[in-house]
C-alpha cells in the first residue's frame, strides 16, 4: 500500500454508500426507492469528489 493511499473504503465508494442510505430515505416521504437510491448515489459521489478535490487543494 502507498503512502498516499486512503485508510479504510477510498472516498468516493464510502459517498456512494452513504448518499444511497440517505437516497432511500427519501422513500419515506412517498419517493420511488429506485429513483431516490440513484439520485442519493449520484449525489454522494458528487459530495465525496468535492470534498477529494478540496483536500487536495489545501495539501499544494
Amino acid at each position: 500500500m502507498t503512502e498516499n493511499a486512503p485508510k479504510g473504503l477510498h472516498p468516493l465508494i464510502r459517498g456512494a454508500i452513504i448518499g444511497g442510505s440517505i437516497g432511500l430515505m427519501a422513500v419515506w416521504f412517498g419517493m420511488d426507492p429506485a429513483r431516490s437510491f440513484f439520485l442519493g448515489v449520484c449525489c454522494g459521489l458528487l459530495g465525496a469528489f468535492t470534498a477529494h478535490r478540496i483536500q487536495q487543494n489545501r495539501k499544494k
